[in-house]
Formats: C-alpha cells, sequence, structure tokens
C-alpha cells in the first residue's frame, strides 16, 4: 500500500518528489546516513538530468552543512588532542592545507570513499573551507551522474544500461585511483 502511494506521489508530482529527495540527501548526510538509495530513486523517479541536478543539490548541501558543523565543533578539540601529538598526521595536515582542492576533488572522484564520513573528517583538517566546497562540488558531479543513471538503468530494466552505468562506476574508481597515484609521486 504504503509502496503504491510513493508512486502515485511520483509520478503526480515531481516537484515534491524533488524537494523530499532533497531533503532527504541533506539530512541523510548530517546524520551520516547512506545517500546512494536516494540517488538510485532520484534517477528511478526522475531520470538521468533531474535526478543528477536534484542529487547534487541535496549532496552539497547536506556535505556542506556536515563539513561546518565538524569545522566548528570538533576541529579545535581534534587539532589538539590529536594532530599535535602525531607526527604521521601533522604531515597529512600540511599536504591538506597545501593542495586542499586537489585532494578533496580526488578524494570525492573514488566512490569507495564514505561520502558522509569524509564530511566530517575533512571538516577536523586544515583544508580551507573554499577548497572543500568547490572541491566538493567538482569531484561529486561524475560519481553522482553515474549513480543517478544507474538508478535510471535499473527502472528502465535494461540490461545494457545497467552495465554500461557499472562499467562507469568501475570507470570512476579507475580513474580516481590513477589520479591519486599520480598526486602522491
Amino acid at each position: 500500500m504504503i509502496f503504491e502511494q510513493i508512486i502515485e506521489l511520483i509520478d503526480n508530482n515531481p516537484e515534491a518528489t524533488a524537494g523530499y529527495l532533497i531533503i532527504g540527501k541533506v539530512v541523510g548526510a548530517i546524520l551520516m546516513l547512506p545517500g546512494t538509495p536516494l540517488t538510485l530513486l532520484a534517477g528511478a523517479s526522475l531520470g538521468l538530468f533531474w535526478g543528477s541536478i536534484v542529487s547534487i543539490i541535496g549532496n552539497f548541501i547536506g556535505a556542506s552543512l556536515a563539513f561546518l558543523i565538524s569545522r566548528y565543533f570538533l576541529h579545535k578539540l581534534v587539532q589538539r588532542r590529536f594532530v599535535s601529538k602525531y607526527p604521521a598526521i601533522m604531515d597529512y595536515e600540511r599536504k591538506f592545507a597545501r593542495h586542499g582542492l586537489t585532494t578533496v576533488i580526488l578524494l570525492r572522484l573514488i566512490p569507495l570513499f564514505p561520502f558522509n564520513v569524509l564530511n566530517y573528517l575533512l571538516g577536523v583538517t586544515s583544508i580551507r573551507t573554499k577548497d572543500y566546497l568547490v572541491g566538493t562540488l567538482v569531484g561529486i558531479i561524475p560519481g553522482t551522474i553515474v549513480f543517478v543513471y544507474f538508478g535510471e538503468a535499473v527502472m528502465m530494466l535494461s540490461v545494457f544500461h545497467i552495465i554500461t552505468s557499472i562499467l562507469a562506476i568501475i570507470g570512476l574508481v579507475y580513474i580516481g585511483k590513477s589520479f591519486q597515484k599520480k598526486y602522491e609521486q
């Protein structure tokens, strides 16, 4: 019964669906809930174009709010308790300060790193807020589009599109890992 009501809501009111998906993604990011199911639902219910727009907006707002919560409520504590005591962490901190934008883009491109964990983790580093925001926006676009495409492909029941989207996900992981290796050298 509830499944039929959800389908009816989606069919009759795509604007409300988009709003609910954005709110769900924002709240989910803050509460560290998995966002992939909503991204797949965005693709299945709104299609590739609008599903991607909605997911990118929701992901970006949620990631930004989680980062700011971490930055303003946890940053000083973590810096005092952990970073200053462990030299290995200090090395990463210097890299984050120098290469923040590139680091964030690479971390976002590789869909293996937990999205919501990164939001909070990066908030306690020395990455500049601007680098985080720009890097997150740029870095989430490819993965979001691919996962929305996968959601749409499943809804279409198209084996070709499902396989294509899975290959695109694998390609993103490969590209992200390749850039990461070049970046670390």
